[in-house]
């Protein structure tokens, strides 16, 4: 796999992973309703379930994962549910800072727990990787090495960008500190979790 190649698969997956979807609106809302922890953790979830979708389309395993798509459908429904649920509380919140955003290995578990739900629930994408690959990857000549590459792009592209995303919106966040400005950010953080949420049980 030559230099070349390995730097259009890049762009080919930073295009994909930069475009607005239900991934990073869950980022930036999680960076703004709980901080930049959390939503950084939310990100490594998404780069991890990005990760090991790759694995199974390198796999040659899309039948498979068709098969048992009842799982991936499990998933995103509960990963809906459960940007719903803290799209709900952040609306009803108090206009002060949550304690939950602070709360340390907790709550990072949980951001994880969330940004993997969230990957793993859109098992078209296990369909995208395994369309795309075979466009810029000579699959046939693949070596271990080459396929460890390809996976530590995956990931390191998800975290960049996802990661990116998480800072931008944990710097805005930093400009409403008055508790007006802080119970309009709620609202809008969790109307943005429970639309995300709405987007992904709705999307087939």
């Amino acid at each position: 796999m030559t230099p070349s190649i390995l730097i259009a698969y890049m762009l080919a997956l930073f295009l994909a992973a930069a475009t607005p979807g239900p991934a990073m609106f869950a980022v930036i809302s999680t960076s703004i309703s709980r901080g930049l922890g959390p939503a950084l953790a939310c990100g490594l979830g998404v780069a991890l379930s990005d990760v090991v979708l790759v694995s199974v389309a390198l796999a040659g395993l899309t039948v498979i994962a068709q098969t048992f798509g009842w799982l991936f459908m499990v998933i995103k429904y509960a990963g809906a549910a459960y940007l719903v649920f803290l799209g709900y509380r952040m609306w009803r919140a108090a206009a002060t800072v949550d304690a939950e955003a602070a709360s340390g290995e907790r709550g990072w578990m949980r951001s994880l727990a969330l940004g993997a739900a969230i990957g793993f629930g859109n098992p078209k994408a296990i369909l995208f990787h395994a369309s795309l690959m075979p466009l810029i990857l000579d699959l046939d000549s693949l070596d271990r090495f080459d396929i460890a590459t390809v996976l530590a792009v995956v990931f390191a592209v998800n975290v960049v960008t996802m990661g990116g995303y998480a800072l931008l919106s944990s710097a805005s966040s930093r400009w409403f500190r008055t508790t007006r400005a802080v119970r309009a950010l709620n609202r809008v953080a969790g109307g943005a979790m429970i639309a995300t949420g709405v987007v992904i049980a709705a999307r087939s």
